[in-house]
């Protein structure tokens, strides 16, 4: 960790005033599910137990640690918002038992509800993570998440999008409308000067509707900020592969080319910003990772929130990384207080 960033950052958020936090109003959408996660050995050794089971005619495989807890980018990153004090404001599409696992989950923590439809059908994610590495296998019902519209919206959402700093339309790969509903939320915000963000999600099964997606959406002057990982950036970017640190910057820089939107990259390895310049900070250097999914949502809500505060580039990458970096190396998959920030860092 840089020294100076360092110093310079956590002098920032000592001077930050927390009951001043909930006036900066992020609007997030489409997504919520229900994470079911199983913590598992290596994939063949448990693949193997499960095939014994099936050939003996079905039957129990004990002794794998699972948890449930709430699932989707826009729910955990309004979660991951609200936590670090800022009004965040989920607006999605479940049914019943979804809004009483909502108001478990994200209520308590102060993320406002109101704009969550229970007419719909909830989404369900089984994640396998397997060995030390964390590498998760997903499983999912998409539920209501995959036709969400913009049309869906009310009137008391579209007050709510206009009253916000940012709105951030996420998990395009997951939902079929995903297109038109950033296109439409996008241009609807900019008629109200409020700053747009996109997160579409891995596109790799949606190949075929990229050019659509970019044509769209991602060239759009509407939106300002694209959130990518380096997957993202290999389809997005037209590259068939990064070799190495050169070829990923390369072409996130190649890719801001034919934008107007910033793109704002993490990686297990840097994350960087492109715009006028190019921001590079690596990433934490942790002794144990407990998660791999989540991550990026805890990040983007760290960039979002150094966003709204005006941080440096290089002071925002560092605390987007410090936000994610402490939500998967804490033993609970708890999002971090502001204070827990500073905590961490003098760490």
């Amino acid at each position: 960790m840089d020294d100076d960033v360092k110093s310079r950052l956590l002098e920032k958020l000592r001077q930050i005033d927390g009951k001043n936090l909930s006036d900066f109003h992020v609007v997030l959408l489409p997504d919520f599910f229900v994470d079911h996660f199983l913590t598992m050995d290596k994939f063949e050794r448990e693949f193997t137990r499960i095939q014994d089971v099936y050939v003996q005619g079905g039957g129990n495989v004990p002794g794998i640690l699972q948890r449930i807890h709430q699932g989707g980018n826009a729910a955990n990153t309004a979660l991951a918002l609200s936590r670090l004090g800022i009004k965040s404001h989920l607006i999605c599409k479940t049914d019943d038992l979804g809004l009483h696992l909502l108001q478990f989950f994200l209520g308590k923590s102060g993320v406002d509800l109101s704009g969550v439809k229970t007419e719909g059908k909830l989404a369900i994610t089984t994640a396998m993570e397997f060995g030390k590495q964390h590498i998760n296998v997903m499983v999912g019902d998409t539920g209501s998440v995959s036709d969400f519209t913009f049309e869906i919206l009310d009137e008391a959402d579209l007050q709510t999008i206009t009253n916000s700093d940012i709105v951030c339309v996420v998990n395009w790969t997951l939902n079929k409308k995903g297109t038109g509903l950033a296109n439409d939320v996008f241009r609807f915000a900019k008629k109200h000067t409020i700053k747009t963000f996109f997160d579409t999600g891995d596109p790799s099964y949606r190949k075929n509707e990229i050019p659509e997606l970019k044509k769209n959406v991602l060239t759009n002057k509407s939106l300002d900020i694209l959130g990518i990982n380096e997957n993202e950036l290999l389809h997005y970017g037209e590259i068939s592969k990064a070799n190495n640190y050169e070829d990923i910057i390369n072409a996130a820089v190649s890719l801001k080319n034919t934008l107007h939107a910033r793109i704002d990259l993490h990686t297990a390895n840097f994350a960087c910003t492109v715009n006028k310049n190019c921001t590079v900070i690596p990433s934490l250097q942790l002794s144990k990772i407990y998660r791999a999914t989540g991550a990026g949502d805890a990040w983007n809500a760290g960039n979002l929130f150094a966003e709204l505060l005006n941080f440096n580039d290089d002071e925002r990458l560092l605390f987007a990384n410090l936000v994610a970096g402490y939500y998967i190396s804490s033993p609970d998959p708890i999002h971090p207080s502001l204070e827990t920030i500073i905590s961490f860092i003098r760490v």
